[in-house]
């Protein structure tokens, strides 16, 4: 599973979080996202990838941190 199918089909983690965490520079970071993960408009790249790559494995390791 790549990490848009992970954004798409989960429902543990607020995805407004990581859009604001993906583009902290954005203020329409959430509807960015959504637009991206359903294809409407902005296509869903490498870099994206990346991105939520690395926010959710920041996530993972404050989660982790807590234990």
């Amino acid at each position: 599973m790549d990490y848009k199918e992970y954004l798409l089909n989960q429902s543990a983690i607020n995805l407004a979080y990581i859009a604001s965490k993906m583009w902290p520079t954005n203020k329409n970071a959430k509807s960015y996202l959504s637009t991206k993960l359903n294809d409407k408009g902005r296509p869903w790249t490498e870099k994206d990838n990346e991105l939520a790559k690395k926010v959710i494995n920041e996530l993972g390791s404050e989660l982790a941190a807590l234990a």
